[in-house]
């Protein structure tokens, strides 16, 4: 399968630990220091990276809306990510909310096609 066909799952991984650092998930932060990328754990890096794994999510997601021409999906992925890049901010509980979402909307679109 090429690459394209799992870009939703890349884009998730790569969203979930992102949020995970901007959110101070310990374990997470731990990891990044003990194998010497700290310097990632700056709000500048980690910010734009989120955008852009969430950007990436979102396209996995249409291209799968392509295949199984279901729209919660994409409409979930959707706002689960316009609500983590807002939460991410304001309300902890919120994003992990959000996280969630972007989950079963992955789950949704693998389980589609």
């Amino acid at each position: 399968m090429p690459l394209k066909d799992h870009l939703d799952k890349i884009g998730l991984g790569g969203s979930v630990f992102t949020a995970l650092c901007c959110l101070g998930f310990p374990a997470v932060l731990s990891f990044l220091t003990a194998i010497g990328l700290g310097f990632l754990l700056k709000d500048a890096i980690l910010l734009p990276l989120l955008a852009l794994f969430l950007l990436v999510t979102l396209y996995g997601l249409h291209r799968g809306f392509k295949v199984h021409r279901r729209k919660l999906p994409l409409a979930l992925g959707a706002v689960s990510s316009v609500a983590l890049f807002v939460f991410i901010f304001v309300s902890a509980p919120g994003a992990y909310v959000a996280i969630g979402g972007l989950i079963m909307a992955t789950v949704l679109n693998v389980a589609l096609a």
